[in-house]
């Protein structure tokens, strides 16, 4: 049963469920046993990502209370959690965005951040009521202080999903929902801290003052100052290391391999049971019956059922095609099993490897995971299908010979025998008859009967086939004696065996001929072996590959999974180095200088360099959904930058030096930069830590998120002073505004006549 375009899955499976109910209830021998549900794994993943988004909001409350000490001011900041996400969803509602795992996915990876403009606005009221500043004097001018950063930084965020409409493609049509929640629910925390939090401020902070700093945060705060300080002395140090910490940790992470989605644990798999070519359908069915008796004696599988294999187009089209020698048995799991999917596979194999045939597991039917494929895909392309057939054979070899593949295919399955004749021009002349005229009278003899009329019936339409029973139908040996008409040296009509004029030969043939761009192809298919990675195991083949003598007017094209892995690569690539130039775009626009958003770009690389730890220390591979991760970090790090160089220049425009404005700044936004980091970086670990079903698809990029955040913060409060100590060298504010600049020389020129 498959649903319509325009209705939910989870709503259609319940509906059927429903009517399966009714149906058992009204008929007392029916039984019916669901072996395949969509709607009940996205029902799981679903409450797997809104219980991560809940609990990844109470551990962002909790880290407020932690830093401001205070139950107010963490209740003004925790209110745009739920506010935001509300009107998040109202715009997913009129932009026809659904509640999926993709968009969910992304209010997940979001809620850490709904606060992030709340706690600089509500910190920096905050401090200034602790400094003596009267309630409404305090809201209104510590949320201008921040309002140019807050703008700033929360574009660059939402700007990095912007270069989705460049991209096209799976990759496209994965994240465009994931983008546009994320923008909604950024955008609307925006709002909400220049506009109700100072509001809500004004009313609940009227009788407090700043708890004094804990000893913790105060020896921290000290020892940060001290870095710091020996940091702006060894700038070289510094930035050597951190770029050789860059590539240190991509070439880390590169040796995990390349995926195009992380596996998912689900309910449900499939078994593949397939004996020798001669088996009957009874000894498939005996030897099916049992492999399904050892299944059900795991203590995790609830139902099982099998059928016979089907071609896929047979499925399409009801037809038959079905296979004697296989079948596919579908087996639904416990919700609560106590093992995961593979562990359950590996048990199958165990128990079912004496039965004598080959038997396989699929534990990723269900989940995104198999829309990127399997394994290694290469098409030899050329003209001459011999020719096709000797590279198909020997690349076949090659790759078999590779380790990590498995299940070498030269993509001669579908072959049979076939009789071909090769006419002899100088022969066939000899007689007034060309090859065209040979096969014009070889071909009705071979051509299948057609329908002649239709007979109409009142209930159905029957086609009428008419045979002509003086026709014998030719066998392989008949051939080279089939008669063929044609003309002596006299010009009389004379007929001739086929034999005479031809040469027969038997030989195999592929059953269909497969085309792309003008071409023909065989494809050469192999499986990657348990234990191995597709982008390593395929980077080998390549390699093999290379040298291999392809002869003119060949080639060799990959088009596996890797292919398809690379391409959403690029895409995403695509899509990071636009977001930079955008970002890049709105910093010059918010700090009117070419250079301050050049230092703030830096904190991208160190961001970086986390994410690929983690994935490293996780295990991860580098996948689609870790390098939207990456995509994210890009507009979450340079967030801290805009925010501490946005008060160094406020510092300076003050009158304040160079070396101790960077002190000062990064000492006073110290508290705020790591509340921000440590409140996404909690609501996104319950996304990494979880164990339910669905939970891996995100997991990579939280992984990749969260490695970011705690390498790139620590280094960003100290590498960017460093940089922003390089370049700043003048001794005016470069973000000072030319009239500013007026009134110094002003003021200058007035205490020079005095």
């Amino acid at each position: 049963l498959q649903r319509q375009t325009v209705y939910s899955t989870g709503d259609v499976s319940d509906r059927i469920l429903e009517k399966f109910d009714e149906l058992m209830e009204d008929n007392e021998d029916l039984l019916l046993v669901t072996l395949m549900d969509q709607g009940v794994y996205i029902d799981l993943v679903m409450d797997s990502i809104v219980s991560n988004i809940l609990m990844g909001g109470l551990l962002a409350i909790f880290i407020l209370l932690v830093f401001l000490k205070d139950l107010r001011p963490t209740m003004v900041v925790a209110f745009s959690i739920p506010v935001s996400l509300v009107t998040a969803i109202v715009c997913m509602y009129f932009s026809g965005v659904t509640l999926n795992i993709i968009s969910l996915s992304g209010l997940a990876l979001g809620i850490g951040m709904l606060v992030d403009n709340s706690i600089v606005v509500i910190e920096n009221i905050y401090r200034m009521r602790g400094e003596g500043k009267s309630i409404l004097e305090a809201a209104i001018e510590g949320s201008r202080e921040v309002t140019g950063s807050i703008i700033a930084s929360t574009m660059t965020t939402v700007c990095v999903f912007a270069p989705i409409v460049f991209t096209e493609g799976i990759t496209r049509q994965l994240f465009v929902d994931m983008g546009l929640t994320i923008a909604y629910s950024l955008l609307a925390s925006l709002i909400i801290a220049l506009t109700v939090v100072p509001a809500m401020a004004s009313k609940l902070l009227t009788k407090t003052k700043e708890q004094k700093e804990g000893r913790f945060f105060v020896v921290m705060s000290g020892g940060y100052v001290k870095v710091l300080g020996w940091a702006l002395k060894c700038k070289s140090l510094v930035l050597v290391l951190a770029l050789a910490m860059l590539v240190i940790s991509f070439a880390l992470a590169w040796t995990n391999g390349t995926a195009f989605m992380s596996d998912m644990d689900s309910t449900q798999m499939t078994v593949s049971v397939r004996l020798p070519e001669d088996a009957t359908l009874e000894e498939t069915g005996a030897l099916t019956d049992t492999v399904v008796e050892r299944i059900l004696e795991l203590e995790d599988i609830t139902d099982v059922g099998a059928m016979v294999s089907t071609s896929s187009l047979a499925m399409l089209t009801g037809g038959g095609n079905s296979s004697t020698n296989s079948t596919d048995i579908y087996v639904v799991a416990r919700e609560d099993k106590k093992r995961s999917n593979e562990e359950i596979a590996q048990e199958i194999l165990d128990r079912t490897a004496d039965l004598g045939a080959e038997i396989t597991v699929d534990t990723s039917s269900m989940d995104m995971s198999a829309m990127g494929g399997s394994g290694i895909s290469i098409q030899v392309r050329g003209r001459e299908l011999d020719t096709l057939r000797q590279i198909a054979g020997e690349v076949a070899s090659i790759v078999e010979s590779v380790e990590g593949t498995s299940q070498v295919s030269d993509g001669m399955a579908e072959s049979g025998e076939e009789l071909r004749i090769t006419v002899d021009k100088e022969k066939a002349v000899q007689y007034g008859l060309t090859v065209a005229q040979v096969f014009a009278q070889i071909a009705p003899k071979l051509a299948d009967s057609s329908n002649a009329t239709t007979l109409e019936a009142a209930d159905k339409d029957y086609v009428v086939y008419v045979s002509n029973g003086g026709d014998t139908e030719l066998t392989r040996a008949m051939m080279a004696d089939l008669l063929i008409k044609g003309t002596d040296e006299e010009g009389r009509e004379v007929e001739i065996p086929l034999s005479e004029i031809a040469g027969l030969s038997s030989t195999v043939s592929l059953s269909s001929i497969s085309r792309v761009d003008q071409n023909r192809y065989i494809e050469v298919s192999a499986a990657i072996a348990d234990g191995y990675n597709v982008g390593q195991v395929s980077a080998r083949v390549e390699a093999r590959l290379a040298d291999f003598p392809v002869p003119e007017g060949y080639s060799l094209v990959f088009s596996g999974e890797n292919e398809m892995i690379n391409d959403a690569i690029s895409q995403v690539l695509l899509m990071l180095l636009l977001a930079v130039v955008f970002m890049y775009l709105i910093m010059v626009a918010q700090f009117q200088s070419l250079l301050l958003p050049f230092i703030i770009m830096f904190t991208i690389p160190l961001a970086f360099t986390g994410g690929l730890l983690g994935l490293f220390f996780s295990g991860s591979e580098i996948s689609v959904i870790a390098l939207i991760g990456f995509v994210m970090l890009a507009g979450i790090i340079v967030n801290n930058g805009i925010v501490l160089i946005d008060y160094m220049n406020q510092l300076r425009e003050q009158g304040m030096e160079k070396r101790q404005a960077i002190l000062t700044a990064g000492r006073t936004r110290l508290r705020p930069v790591l509340m921000t980091a440590l409140t996404t970086i909690l609501a996104l670990s319950t996304m990494v830590l979880s164990k339910d079903m669905g939970a891996e698809m995100a997991k990579p990029m939280a992984v990749t998120t969260i490695g970011g955040l705690l390498y790139g913060t620590l280094l960003t409060l100290v590498v960017v002073p460093c940089i922003y100590d390089i370049f700043i060298r003048e001794k005016r504010q470069p973000g000072v505004s030319v009239k500013s600049r007026k009134r110094v020389k002003k003021a200058k020129a007035a205490e020079t006549e005095e």
